[in-house]
């Protein structure tokens, strides 16, 4: 069994392309979402990645035949599209976009690549040696002596003194050593790198953006034998105006030549955009965007008339997907970003503290909390206050989103929660839209005791256990929570917090 990591935070879809009822080749697009806490300047704002791959498949209408039969021409082959990703805010829920990376940006009929291989070996082999004998000898001798006098006379207080003193070292040594060393090394080595790149051959590709520095559109186009980007205009009679040089590539004055590979067999590229993607505050469960992909194609066709070549341009209209009229494909960025649970991202946590919120609850009104380990997503409505209800606004709703790649270890819903006032709730719980479990809530507040913590096994694989179970799968899980009270009065709920690991 193949699970790709990346998939989670991925959706896909496929369409045709269509133009006045006629298929001409399909199109993949992947849309990933990663979520990105952007902590530049000194600030902290809950951002996403949005990143949007497109392939384009467009084949010639006209399939190559591996004949040697007289061709007069090449009709209606691929030679000119455009092609533009436009990202879009149905729910106006955006603070800012920004365009951050697209591919390609320039790319035309050029081809490198590199190799190098290298392989070493050295040995190295070392020997010292030497003998004798090790002696040291010192010898040492000196003689000193001295010679002074003093007087004095008595007339006038006149003194003198002298004195005088020799002495001679002399010491002489000698040392001679002997030692033996020897070493060997030896050192292999192998070394293999490779690189390449590679265009597309006899077609170029080249981007531009709107002045809002958003919306990008490439431009792909045949390049050689004849450049449909530089020679497209028409002249009187809708023939396009094509300089001697290129009319020599085509036609010699006996054979037709054909266009590129590429225009002969067909096409497929590939675009890719990435956006950093900033909500609003205060949107709670509307945090959904869409794509609008809108595709311009041009077919050519050269060919003899009456001994002359002749080149003509077909554009079609743009195709724009979705329709026009039809309900574009959601994407809600904090449920595609989440991380999966488990593996070595541990169990999901989240305390309802105020600060924490991605949106708060109040009076009833919808809010939205994301752990902060980004593996559990909370979404409801009917909190009077921070996670607590006395349910004059009606039942409370809960819904848990998380992720999981792996089923071998066991699963619980853990609940830290009570009621204030007596009485008791009913708290309705559904596994992936499937499995029912109805638990009731009467403990009141006692600190760290057990009565506080309700869990609920979602996935169990102790065959002994009563227990056993197992409620998920694999990729988005979804339980629902709804809280009702049964007494009368109402009582008074608070929810602190919950786990699922």
């Amino acid at each position: 069994m193949i699970i790709k990591a990346r998939d989670l935070y991925t959706q896909s879809l496929n369409f045709t392309i269509v133009s006045d009822d006629v298929t001409l080749g399909q199109s993949t697009v992947q849309y990933e979402v990663r979520r990105y806490v952007d902590t530049r300047n000194l600030t902290r704002v809950s951002s996403f990645v949005v990143t949007c791959t497109q392939r384009l498949v467009l084949p010639n209408a006209n399939p190559f035949l591996p004949d040697g039969d007289q061709i007069a021409g090449f009709f209606g082959y691929p030679a000119l599209l455009t092609n533009k990703i436009c990202l879009t805010d149905p729910n106006e829920i955006i603070e800012t976009m920004t365009l951050i990376d697209y591919s390609p940006k320039t790319l035309n009929t050029s081809v490198t690549s590199s190799q190098s291989n290298m392989n070493s070996t050295s040995s190295t082999i070392s020997q010292q040696y030497s003998s004798g004998s090790s002696t040291a000898q010192t010898n040492s001798y000196g003689t000193s002596s001295s010679l002074g006098f003093s007087g004095s006379m008595s007339l006038s207080s006149f003194g003198f003194s002298d004195s005088m003193s020799s002495s001679t070292d002399d010491s002489s040594s000698s040392e001679t050593s002997s030692g033996t060393t020897q070493g060997n090394a030896i050192d292999n080595g192998a070394q293999y790198s490779s690189a390449s790149s590679m265009a597309i051959k006899d077609w170029g590709s080249y981007a531009q953006l709107d002045s809002g520095n958003t919306i990008p559109t490439w431009i792909w186009g045949q390049e050689y034998p004849w450049n449909l980007i530089q020679f497209r205009y028409e002249d009187n009679n809708e023939n396009i105006i094509l300089p001697d040089y290129v009319v020599d590539r085509l036609y010699d004055g006996t054979q037709v030549y054909p266009p590129s590979e590429l225009s002969q067999f067909g096409v497929n590229f590939v675009s890719k955009a990435a956006w950093l993607v900033t909500p609003k505050a205060g949107v709670a469960g509307a945090e959904q965007i869409s794509f609008q992909h809108t595709l311009t194609y041009c077919t050519a066709t050269h060919q003899l008339l009456e001994s002359a070549l002749v080149a003509s341009i077909d554009t079609l209209a743009p195709i724009v997907y979705p329709p026009t009229g039809t309900t574009p494909t959601l994407l809600d960025l904090p449920v595609l970003a989440l991380d999966p649970i488990g593996m070595s991202n541990g169990a999901a946590l989240v305390g309802f503290v105020p600060g924490q919120f991605d949106v708060a609850p109040a009076s009833g009104a919808a809010f939205a909390i994301t752990a902060e380990s980004n593996l559990m997503l909370v979404r409801g409505s009917g909190f009077t206050d921070i996670m607590t209800t006395d349910f004059s606004e009606g039942a409370v709703q809960m819904t848990l989103y998380f992720k999981l790649l792996e089923s071998s270890g066991n699963i619980s819903l853990s609940l830290k929660h009570w009621v204030n006032t007596g009485g008791t709730c009913e708290l309705a719980i559904v596994i992936n839209g499937t499995t029912s479990i109805t638990k009731y809530v009467n403990a009141p507040e006692a600190g760290s005791g057990g009565d506080n913590v309700l869990v609920v096994p979602l996935r169990c694989k102790d065959f002994t256990s009563v227990d056993y179970c197992d409620f998920l799968q694999f990729g988005l899980n979804t339980v629902t929570l709804t809280l009702t009270s049964t007494s009368s009065p109402a009582a008074t709920y608070t929810l602190q917090a919950m786990a699922v690991g």
